[in-house]
């Protein structure tokens, strides 16, 4: 029978009346499956008396899938629903979601963007099943925040191929753990995805046809992982890397949206989700406040806005972080430092005879015992007329083992440190004062605090580390990653060091005129 311009015939029908053409399974209508014929060559030449029927015509419709995921997406893949009173429903794809999804598929690297609950972890899920089914031997690696979490990926997944009848059991067996599935067919290479949650090697020992970073601006060990996976993906021709957030400054996620040039960039805004109208926006905007902008953005700028929670609430990158230049040489210099063999985390700072103070070194690094470490810091500083160093008290504690302490060790190195104050919440104070932002009798904004854009990771982690749930004056302990280089700058800021030379040398006169400009430009 022949409707709306295409042909059907029931099963029992005698296809082979049409050689060379391409048949595509569509769907089950009363028990009964009907086959739509096409005119379009396809099967690359297999027999079709070799394959039943069915068979046949579920690997010609995979075929016809291959490059049109969004095609596969809407006609086979079913998802949870907590909006309605069926619990599992057919992926009717929004917009944005088909416009993502079709940019996904064109780019080898994948960064996204987006705002809160618009089933982009579900669809990149889709994504992986439509590469799993139309690519023998496939292998997804999927890197979330926890195991609970990486455990979900995989329930999901098992959720979209236990309701995709017209391929799993028919035409794949399915073989399912907490943190995989693979689906396994005679003959073929099995098709796997496997789920890890985030540390420092997740997925190194994988080659991987996709890699899936979900909430990856919140993942710790974010840099590791991007180190240990790339190289899983990067072959020619082959492989792909989707990274999907809502923004978290300070992150490896955060830097890539704004900086690289290689990655695919998608923006889902809030109104992605269609249902989602202006009455509905400032209803949530007034229970959450300023938070909605990183929430909920409607521009990639809005989600750049300090998000709700960070502890440095006062710092701002157009204001605080400035262009290198040379220190004038009666500018007072300090050294300060947090140590573990987690991370080294070693700055300097200069202030200029007005009290500024400017943090224009980083040493940042993991894995330093305490001799390169010093060895480190001393090259670093080399020409540096330091006026005093400034250590955590921890290490001035003598270790039971040796009698030792790691100061002393320190010194032995040729780097010898005084003692900082260990108060937290004096020193978060202290810190919170120097980034204020204030406005001189013209109006113009300036702050105290300054850190050369060489400080990246100062930078990163002031704008990220969040605020303790239980101590409003202090900040949050984890992500510890994130506490190293603060810790550093509150060592410091804690002493109430001393500014530079009221007066100045000749030799540095024009520098403060030179930075004075250099800092007024543009504003």
């Amino acid at each position: 029978m022949q409707q709306n311009g295409h042909i059907y015939i029931d099963i029992q029908r005698n296809i082979h009346k049409t050689p060379g053409n391409r048949v595509i399974f569509m769907h089950t209508v009363r028990k009964t499956v009907i086959l739509r014929i096409v005119a379009e060559k396809c099967f690359n030449g297999a027999k079709m008396q070799d394959i039943d029927i069915m068979t046949r015509a579920r690997l010609a419709e995979l075929e016809y899938c291959k490059d049109k995921p969004a095609y596969f997406v809407r006609h086979y893949c079913r998802i949870e629903s907590k909006d309605g009173p069926d619990p599992i429903i057919p992926f009717g794809l929004w917009p944005g979601q088909a416009e993502a999804l079709e940019s996904i598929a064109s780019h080898k690297l994948s960064i996204i963007l987006k705002a809160r609950q618009l089933g982009i972890t579900w669809l990149a899920i889709c994504y992986a099943i439509h590469m799993m089914l139309c690519k023998p031997g496939a292998t997804v690696i999927v890197i979330s925040r926890t195991e609970d979490e990486a455990k979900e990926i995989i329930r999901r997944a098992g959720v979209v191929l236990s309701h995709m009848p017209e391929y799993v059991g028919p035409l794949y067996s399915m073989r399912p753990t907490s943190l995989s599935i693979s689906l396994d067919r005679d003959g073929e290479l099995p098709r796997v995805i496997k789920a890890f949650p985030a540390s420092a090697d997740a997925g190194r020992s994988f080659t991987a046809d996709l890699i899936i970073l979900d909430e990856w601006g919140f993942q710790q060990y974010a840099e590791a992982i991007w180190q240990a996976g790339f190289p899983t993906i990067n072959r020619p021709g082959g492989g792909q890397v989707i990274g999907l957030s809502t923004m978290r400054l300070g992150t490896l996620f955060a830097d890539l949206w704004a900086n690289s040039a290689v990655f695919n960039k998608i923006f889902l805004p809030w109104d992605t989700d269609p249902r989602r109208d202006i009455d509905w926006y400032l209803q949530t905007k007034a229970v959450l406040g300023e938070a909605i902008y990183s929430e909920y953005p409607a521009t990639p700028d809005e989600a750049l806005m300090m998000p709700a929670g960070a502890f440095f609430s006062e710092f701002r990158r157009d204001l605080h972080v400035t262009e290198p230049f040379d220190i004038p040489c009666d500018w007072r210099r300090y050294h300060m430092m947090d140590y573990g063999l987690d991370m080294l985390a070693s700055y300097w700072a200069a202030f200029d005879s007005e009290g500024n103070c400017y943090v224009y070194r980083e040493l940042y690094q993991s894995d330093m015992t305490i001799p390169a470490a010093s060895k480190a810091m001393l090259e670093a500083e080399t020409g540096d007329d330091i006026y005093t160093r400034y250590a955590p008290p921890d290490i001035f504690g003598r270790s039971q083992e040796s009698g030792r302490t790691r100061d002393e060790i320190f010194a032995q190195n040729g780097v010898a440190f005084t003692k900082s104050s260990n108060d937290r919440e004096a020193g978060w104070a202290n810190v919170k004062d120097w980034l204020k932002v204030e406005r001189d009798k013209t109006g113009r904004e300036y702050t105290k605090l300054m850190i050369f854009k060489t400080c990246p990771n100062l930078i990163r982690t002031l704008q990220s580390i969040p605020r303790d749930p239980k101590r409003p004056n202090d900040c949050a302990k984890e992500p510890h990653e994130l506490t190293h280089a603060p810790d550093a700058l509150r060592y410091l800021l804690v002493m109430r060091p001393k500014q530079g030379n009221q007066t100045k040398d000749k030799r540095t006169e024009m520098y403060y005129r030179e930075v004075e400009d250099f800092l007024s430009y543009g504003t």
